[in-house]
């Protein structure tokens, strides 16, 4: 008896915190000409108890009067002519303190995290305002409703099993990993718009390179070409673009396989970290202030990501379990290193899969994906002598030999 009473004191304290929390933030943003008539804290205080009551009462009749009265009065309270200005929100806000006050009696913890979230949306209002209409352009929320729907409509609806007559070819693996890679890529677009020039190319570089490094080392090399003065700032963003190669290679492997991450994690984790002091190095050095800047353009969620990754680590990963099969591991090790040419994080990604799958060993798809990674950091080192200046190319190309060796240091440690 006495657990029982403290377990409805216990819920009925949850109600009347929440009720409190949201109540004070409608108290604050009432508006000056209706502060007696428009729900406050002591209205959402009141509703939220009458909302744990009418489920500590467990009376399905209890229920529907108070839920069906606190309805009416929310009607009543924001459309009468005298409050005409009264806000839908605080309307809502109060049906669901209702809600969250029943919730209290059977799901304790998740009315309290729920009360918590709601009260801070409602406290967001101007930071989600000016999210809505001046800083996500139309293009953005596009591509962010497009990447939630491939989140939550697409990937339950995928198959978690392999669909091929080799084996290899498990659709929902395949889509987890394309949603993963352009999340990050997001949350880099993301970082690089928050801090936009402000913080110089150093940082610009590395939120870009979670889109992609080669990308970036690119228009690294291109600011240096057009403002000679900015070379080592662009050598420095570029250097610190690889870090995101090794967080995104981490991850993507840690998903994929463990075994074959612990068998690179020292190499990628050194990779990394070489990458971060050579990159702090350039971007410690003095430089000329920047009289222009040409930014480094793309979009946050581009479609086209998810199509080229899913699309080429499906067809990575067919052509290695057919040429394991018709020639050997050597075969396989082979074409997942020449993937590495167009992308690491797929080309890894396909030798850690082909592992789970027992088609590759994961010694030889260890070997495979290094093979890949080393190829990759080539492609980089021409993309600074193709797209950017010779200063800048020499500056960074030590960066790129010098991760190349301990990512090989590490696999030899290993």
């Amino acid at each position: 008896m006495l657990t029982l009473w403290y377990s409805n004191a216990a819920s009925l304290t949850v109600a009347l915190a929440v009720g409190l929390l949201i109540g004070l933030d409608r108290e604050k943003h009432k508006d000056p000409g209706f502060l007696s008539e428009a729900a406050g804290v002591r209205s959402f205080t009141l509703v939220a108890l009458l909302g744990a009551i009418a489920a500590l009462v467990e009376s399905g009749i209890m229920v529907a009067v108070l839920g069906a009265g606190v309805v009416a009065l929310n009607v009543l309270f924001s459309y009468t002519k005298a409050l005409r200005r009264a806000s839908g929100t605080t309307a809502f806000a109060l049906l669901a303190t209702f809600a969250i006050g029943f919730m209290t009696v059977r799901h304790i913890e998740l009315a309290a995290a729920v009360g918590v979230l709601i009260a801070l949306v409602l406290s967001s209002k101007s930071r989600l305002h000016k999210l809505a209409l001046s800083q996500l352009s139309e293009q953005e929320l596009r591509d962010a409703t497009l990447l939630a729907g491939a989140a939550l409509i697409v990937l339950p609806l995928l198959p978690d099993r392999t669909v091929d007559p080799l084996g290899v070819i498990n659709l929902r693996v395949i889509w987890r990993l394309t949603i993963l890679i352009l999340l990050i890529n997001a949350l880099g677009y993301v970082a690089r718009r928050t801090t936009g020039e402000r913080l110089g190319l150093a940082i610009t570089g590395f939120c870009a390179g979670f889109v992609s490094s080669i990308l970036t080392i690119t228009a690294m090399g291109r600011q240096a070409r057009i403002q000679p003065a900015q070379v080592n700032s662009a050598v420095a963003g570029a250097a610190l673009s690889s870090i995101a190669t090794a967080i995104e290679l981490i991850i993507i492997l840690a998903i994929t396989n463990l075994d074959v991450l612990r068998r690179l994690a020292i190499g990628i984790t050194a990779m990394g970290l070489f990458a971060a002091v050579y990159g702090l190095a350039f971007a410690l050095k003095p430089r000329e202030p920047s009289t222009t800047s040409e930014p480094i353009t793309g979009r946050a969620f581009e479609p086209k990501l998810a199509i080229i990754f899913a699309g080429g680590f499906a067809l990575m990963l067919t052509i290695a379990a057919l040429l394991q099969r018709s020639l050997g591991s050597s075969a396989a090790q082979a074409a997942i290193a020449v993937a590495g040419l167009f992308d690491t994080h797929a080309a890894a990604a396909s030798a850690a899969r082909l592992a789970s799958s027992g088609t590759l060993a994961v010694a030889s798809a260890s070997f495979a994906a290094l093979l890949a990674i080393s190829l990759n950091a080539l492609v980089k080192l021409g993309a600074a002598v193709v797209g950017g200046s010779r200063p800048f190319a020499l500056r960074l190309a030590p960066s790129i030999v010098g991760m190349l060796a301990v990512l090989w240091g590490g696999w030899l440690l290993t």
